[in-house]
């Protein structure tokens, strides 16, 4: 519901600037994963150096993509976004491109946390349940769109190229590349419960929530993980409300538009 403020929120809206942060946070984001896997398989940093890493750097390329959902159709977007879809590393040999990732993240802000929402599965139910769905989301997704929308071509095209990249990465890495897509995979599992189950669901209800944190929280959460992660997804609610105010201006709008 949006109060009646009267104001104008164009102002706030994503822009041609905003997309193009968005668009060079992703290729940063995967520069760094790709240059730390090098500098893995090469033993010049450790294990836990790279995961923490691909922690602080994986939920940069998954928000920023989110961002540019609502920003940017299949048809806008460079190939390489369009081809590898939330991940700058394919999660694994059966995941969908950003054409089917639109289509489904647009349902899912028309059913929110409802039956209906494509993301349910990961969102309502058993926690320990959410969890494992939360963990083989990548693989789900994409069952779940063959059923219902076919293979296509192009999805085929896709997915080869992915595989590709899987192979050279798994070739130059041997047994390490086995721990780099472990720690790939657990981050995104984690930041999947968080984007999708933390904040559809409060107290036992299913909706759309804010994150509420003390401001030192979110102040380092910013620094560490950028900005337009943490402010998409503790002002959720405010984003659901209208998708196409850009990440940065939402906790600026949230006392104009939402009602308390």
């Amino acid at each position: 519901m949006y109060k009646n403020s009267g104001r104008c929120l164009d102002e706030y809206m994503v822009n041609d600037d905003d997309a193009s942060q968005y668009l060079r946070e992703c290729a940063i984001a995967a520069l760094i994963i790709v240059g730390a896997y090098t500098l893995f398989i090469t033993e010049l940093i450790s294990s836990l150096i790279l995961f923490i890493i691909v922690a602080v750097t994986l939920p940069r390329w998954i928000i920023n993509v989110h961002e540019l959902l609502h920003a940017k159709s299949s048809e806008q977007i460079n190939g390489i976004i369009r081809c590898l879809g939330i991940s700058p590393v394919p999660l694994s040999i059966f995941t969908l491109s950003y054409q089917q990732i639109h289509e489904i993240h647009l349902a899912h802000h028309r059913h929110a946390a409802t039956e209906s929402d494509p993301d349910a599965y990961h969102i309502r139910g058993n926690l320990f349940l959410i969890i494992l769905n939360s963990l083989t989301t990548p693989e789900q997704s994409f069952l779940r769109w063959v059923k219902i929308n076919g293979f296509s071509p192009q999805l085929g095209i896709d997915l080869l190229i992915k595989l590709v990249f899987l192979v050279i990465l798994a070739l130059l890495g041997g047994k390490k590349f086995l721990f780099f897509l472990l720690f790939i995979r657990i981050v995104y599992g984690l930041g999947d419960l968080v984007f999708f189950r933390l904040v559809h669901h409060q107290k036992g209800e299913y909706g759309t929530f804010e994150m509420k944190l003390p401001s030192i929280i979110t102040t380092w959460g910013e620094r560490i993980f950028g900005r337009t992660v943490i402010q998409a997804t503790i002002n959720h609610d405010v984003h659901h409300q209208n998708p196409r105010i850009a990440a940065h201006n939402l906790a600026k709008v949230r006392e104009h538009i939402m009602v308390s």
